[in-house]
């Protein structure tokens, strides 16, 4: 939310409803995106002489329309409305508003044919990247076969310490925190030379770190725009940017292929819903889920 807005009474209110609002979310992947949905439409409001909380549908309208004029995809229009209806929901139920007005707007469609936009990779990509990854950086090596063969979230991956992992090889598990709870997850085959080598004998660290910045200074967690940098390395020359998004649907859509139980997929990648799994299956449901699964990370939210 853009604090210029704050400097008006009404505006100063809105800011204590985004921050009671943002510090309700269980969940730091959801609270990073509604905050930088609210703070693009608190900077568009300031720019219109307009105060987040006294919207109107109207505002919210023409917002929506300018953020499609600006180029935004159809999947980030769509998480943009759902983080103003959350906002203003929760503001009915603190009595701070009496409407709710993005109830008045038409919600953005959902594209028939693949509603998620996320590429989908092929076994023969997929499979040069993991060769790549493991010539380039153990980091990378451990990163990249999470997401493709444990259908891990980006942010799980970054969150692992090097005491997150137990067992040797050729079995490891991982303790993977979900939703405010800690969960044991058995590594595939795949993973378990990647991130072995990774963990290395390191002890009371990060398992992804950013280098040591001083000889005697504790190393720094990686950070989600260290990771992007790094997966970046896998797209030479002209080649379409390879995502973590990307990795990680290839594991539900290779899971799917061969056989895999649906329910048996959505759990072991921490997905709430099933039809949350479908988007990245071509198959078309019609109440395709709009809660943020996160590491679907909104482009902006990482630090």
């Amino acid at each position: 939310m853009d604090r210029r807005s704050s400097s008006h009474p009404t505006g100063a209110r809105s800011m204590r409803v985004v921050d009671a609002w943002l510090q309700s979310q269980a969940s730091p992947n959801t609270r990073a995106a509604y905050s930088t949905d609210l703070a693009a439409f608190g900077r568009w409001c300031a720019q219109h002489d307009a105060v987040p909380l006294t919207a109107d549908t109207a505002t919210v309208v023409a917002f929506q329309a300018a953020r499609e004029a600006a180029g935004d995809s159809a999947a980030t229009l769509r998480r943009r409305w759902s983080s103003l209806s959350s906002f203003y929901q929760f503001a009915i139920d603190s009595d701070s508003v009496l409407v709710n007005p993005v109830a008045g707007a038409d919600r953005p469609k959902t594209l028939s044919g693949n509603p998620s936009p996320t590429p989908t990779l092929t076994a023969r990509a997929v499979g040069e990247y993991v060769a790549m990854a493991a010539a380039l950086d153990p980091r990378l090596d451990a990163l990249v076969s999470l997401l493709v063969f444990d259908g891990l979230k980006l942010g799980e991956a970054l969150a692992l310490d090097v005491d997150d992992v137990r067992g040797r090889p050729p079995r490891l598990s991982l303790t993977v925190r979900r939703k405010g709870e800690s969960r044991r997850v058995e590594l595939a085959a795949d993973s378990v030379r990647a991130v072995h080598r990774c963990a290395g004998r390191r002890r009371g660290e990060p398992l992804f770190t950013s280098g040591r910045p001083a000889a005697e200074a504790p190393p720094r967690r990686l950070t989600r725009f260290g990771a992007d940098h790094l997966i970046r390395q896998l797209s030479a020359g002209g080649e379409e940017r390879v995502t973590a998004n990307a990795l990680r649907r290839f594991h539900f859509t290779s899971s799917h292929a061969a056989g895999t139980d649906l329910d048996h997929v959505r759990e072991r990648a921490g997905l709430a819903h099933v039809r949350s799994l479908r988007r990245y299956l071509h198959e078309i449901d019609s109440e395709i889920d709009s809660e943020i699964e996160d590491d679907d990370e909104p482009a902006g939210a990482a630090t």
